[in-house]
This record gives structure tokens, C-alpha cells and sequence, in this order.
């Protein structure tokens, strides 16, 4: 067993959940710190709530620990992590979306669970250089609002940025998703993911 934290914080991911499926909790320790904030920051994106963003971070590296054993040995640890808060999210949207409609930070008529489909979609094939390459082909300002978007700013801030209106910060998102859905053949959706 390793007893040098720093000797612990440079092994890899790999190294790491080998020592985790065999109940090294120093390792577990370790995943955690490696990217406990990240998972925090992000669900806090999608969810606008700390509290409720740090309860489902806290499950989910519960649930890593107590299952660690049935992971696959090659798991990705962050896509993982990424997916199982990501969906955890999604179960706490479609069981509270009443509660949660006032902080959510998009609300469109087709539904707040879409946003699962595009993750998996994006994440199951690996198109996420694909997708910065169909935001690089958009016109300018439409490149421009969806970049200022995947950064987490909302179209009022967007407007007050570039100095436009709102109405026309929100055509030019609404045209830049649609072309987005053609180039990569998915549904519209609404975007709250920032890609790393």
C-alpha cells in the first residue's frame, strides 16, 4: 500500500482504479481530488443549485466506490464520471422539473430530458471533435453565440456582451443549433454541456 500522497497523485487513472478496485482507499482519495471540482463545476452548469449539484457529485463518487469492482478495467474514469453525474442530473430534472423550472438555465417546449439524448450521442461516439469542427463552419455571429454558449453564458449575457439585442442573439443561436443538427444528424436539443 502506498502511504506518500504524492507519490499517489502521479500515478494515472488507470493505475489509480486498479489500487480502487482492490479497496485502496488512499487511491479512491486520490480520484476523488483529481476531479471531484470539475464534476461539481459541471453539475452545477446544469442544475444552477450548489446544493443539489454538490448531493448528486457526493453520489456519484459513493457509487464509484461501492461498485468499483464491476467497472471494466480500461474504463475512461472521466468520461464515466462525466456520465454518471450527467445522468444522475437528468433523473433529478425529469423527477423535480416543476421545482427546477425557474433555475434551469434553458427551458425550451421539447423537453428538458433531451439533453441525455444529445450527451450520449456526442460522448457514445466520440464526436466531439466533430462538433467543434461543425461550429467552426458556421457563419461568424453564429459561431460566435454558440461558442460564447458552450462557455456557459445565457443569451441576455451574450446580448450585453456584443452589444445586440436579445431577439437577435436568439435567432442567430436557434439558426446555429439547427445547422448544428444537420451537420451531425441529431435532434435539436438544448445545450448545457461544455465540452472539455
Amino acid at each position: 500500500p502506498f502511504h506518500d500522497k504524492g507519490m499517489i497523485e502521479e500515478l494515472s487513472d488507470k493505475e489509480l482504479m486498479l489500487m480502487v478496485r482492490n479497496g485502496n482507499e488512499q487511491a479512491f482519495d486520490a480520484i476523488y481530488r483529481r476531479y471531484h471540482r470539475t464534476m461539481y463545476v459541471y453539475s452545477l452548469r446544469l442544475l444552477k443549485d450548489r446544493d443539489i449539484a454538490a448531493d448528486i457529485v457526493q453520489g456519484v463518487f459513493i457509487k464509484l466506490w461501492e461498485h468499483s469492482e464491476l467497472l471494466p478495467q480500461d474504463v475512461n474514469v472521466r468520461s464515466y464520471l462525466y456520465s454518471m453525474v450527467r445522468n444522475r442530473v437528468v433523473n433529478y430534472i425529469r423527477d423535480n422539473r416543476t421545482r427546477l423550472i425557474h433555475n434551469y438555465m434553458i427551458v425550451r417546449e421539447n423537453g428538458l430530458v433531451e439533453d441525455a439524448d444529445f450527451f450520449q450521442q456526442i460522448e457514445e461516439q466520440s464526436r466531439q471533435k466533430e462538433l467543434r469542427k461543425a461550429i467552426e463552419a458556421l457563419p461568424p455571429q453564429q459561431k460566435k453565440v454558440i461558442k460564447f454558449r458552450f462557455a456557459g453564458m445565457t443569451n441576455k449575457e451574450i446580448a450585453r456582451e456584443e452589444n445586440l439585442s436579445l431577439n437577435t442573439v436568439n435567432v442567430h443561436y436557434r439558426l446555429g443549433m439547427k445547422k448544428l443538427k444537420d451537420i451531425l444528424k441529431v435532434t435539436p436539443l438544448l445545450i448545457t454541456l461544455f465540452l472539455c
